[in-house]
């Protein structure tokens, strides 16, 4: 993909395709016991391996263009 600069130069875009998920962490705060509930704590982190590599190249300076599907449900809206 090529982006027009402001100087008027052509820059190629890295474009990543690729899965982007939402990773539910989940910790228990007492040991779980069979048949039983137990209290705990969830978490959800953003994950995929494209959008990862997006995010780490975003973090070394590029601006890469991202593909991938998303639903309209909660993740959706979240990533």
């Amino acid at each position: 993909m090529e982006k027009q600069r402001k100087d008027g130069e052509v820059e190629a875009v890295p474009v990543v395709i690729g899965g982007m998920v939402l990773d539910i962490q989940a910790t228990s705060s007492i040991p779980p016991h069979p048949r039983t509930t137990c209290p705990g704590q969830i978490y959800y982190v953003q994950g995929g391996v494209a959008r990862n590599i997006a995010e780490c190249m975003t973090k070394l300076g590029a601006q890469p263009f991202m593909i991938s599907a998303l639903g309209f449900d909660m993740p959706g809206h979240f990533l």
